[in-house]
């Protein structure tokens, strides 16, 4: 199935990485549900990638969800992207030059 120049497919947004030149579908946004630390690795290869990203944490207690939320901070914050609380423990984590509308 061809696609619009400048996006990519659902099923090539998943693989490893997509052909040189082309950039996410920003109509998309990803979901992640990390369970430890380490899968917040997850959240920051999707964000670099460009793509906007909800981080939810509400399967995890306080104690472990803050250092996935500072990793999140410094990631945004060091991209100079925006992030965003959308409910108790879901964090909206925006690439810079992306507008999202409500």
């Amino acid at each position: 199935m061809a696609h619009p120049v400048g996006t990519i497919g659902p099923d090539e947004h998943e693989s490893a990485g997509a052909p040189s030149g082309s950039r996410p579908d920003l109509r998309l946004v990803k979901t992640l549900r990390p369970q430890e630390y380490d899968e917040v690795l997850h959240v920051g290869h999707i964000f670099r990638k460009g793509q906007p990203v909800v981080m939810d944490l509400t399967g995890m207690s306080d104690a472990e969800a803050t250092p996935l939320v500072d990793f999140a901070a410094g990631l945004v914050f060091g991209r100079r992207g925006d992030m965003d609380r959308i409910a108790h423990k879901v964090f909206l984590l925006v690439p810079p030059g992306v507008a999202l509308s409500a």
